[in-house]
């Protein structure tokens, strides 16, 4: 059971420990396979283009063997921007002139975050770190995947404040979308619990680094679980190695004792 926990997500933009090809890349090919899948969706505009770019960062998506359950719990939240920004552009542009203006802009915001969550889907914060820590100062490094450790704790958070937010009346439910009380309950018992949660969050991480040593010195160590699994399994091949040579020296020295021993044997019987 904990296995198969193991393998699913609870939350969004959570890591997910499966195998496959986007987890056995690098971290810096996939940053650099994100940049150039975001920077694309940025510049296209027109359908085509932007048909293939949605294919390709959905291939992307599942090529890392995440599962439709997984692009739920990633997009969901975007579902919100996507109805206020249509509503902005048909209130603006009309029907049906508004329509593909604000179907483009949704699905671009959507697209561009999508190589990030499979970047955080797909590799460990010690593994980016290992991959930028010899052309970044640790301090920004710490600043930098501090904040996108915190993306899947906050979607939880807000999981959660909306969960206990129904529980005590506030009217969030998507078909109240559209009365004035949805935006009023959605900034007072949402958007500031939020922003509460994110100062006390930040304040306790930063007395955590600090009682850390965090800033102390110009350089910083590094507990990397690789080098040590690299090391332990060095020095057990090392071990298995002397083990099989100490068998060997044994070996030998009983062949050359029975050698000895029947040697002996026959010089007696030569001298009989």
């Amino acid at each position: 059971m904990n296995a198969r926990r193991m393998l699913r997500s609870d939350y969004a933009c959570q890591y997910r420990a499966v195998d496959s090809p986007v987890h056995r890349l690098p971290s810096g090919w996939k940053m650099l396979i994100s940049a150039a899948l975001s920077v694309g969706i940025v510049v296209v505009r027109e359908p085509v283009p932007l048909l293939i770019l949605t294919v390709l960062c959905f291939s992307y998506y599942f090529l890392a063997r995440l599962t439709l359950a997984d692009l739920w719990r990633d997009i969901r939240f975007f579902l919100i921007q996507f109805c206020i920004l249509m509503s902005l552009f048909l209130y603006k542009y009309g029907y049906p002139a508004g329509v593909w203006p604000g179907v483009r802009t949704s699905l671009q915001i959507t697209l561009f975050f999508i190589p990030g969550i499979v970047f955080l889907r797909t590799t460990q914060v010690s593994a980016m770190m290992k991959g930028l820590r010899r052309i970044v100062p640790y301090r920004i490094l710490f600043l930098l995947f501090t904040s996108l450790r915190f993306v899947p704790f906050f979607a939880r958070e807000m999981q959660e404040i909306i969960m206990a937010q129904k529980l005590r009346g506030a009217r969030l439910a998507p078909q109240d979308i559209r009365r004035p009380v949805f935006w009023k309950d959605l900034f007072s018992c949402i958007i500031i619990p939020m922003l509460v949660r994110a100062f006390r969050t930040a304040d306790e991480a930063a007395l955590s680094a600090q009682a850390r040593g965090m800033g102390a010195h110009a350089d910083r160590s590094y507990y990397d679980v690789r080098e040590l699994e690299k090391y332990i399994s060095g020095r057990n091949r090392a071990a298995v190695a002397g083990g099989e040579a100490a068998v060997e020296r044994i070996n030998l020295k009983k062949a050359l004792s029975r050698k000895a021993a029947k040697e002996a044997e026959e010089n007696q019987e030569l001298v009989k």
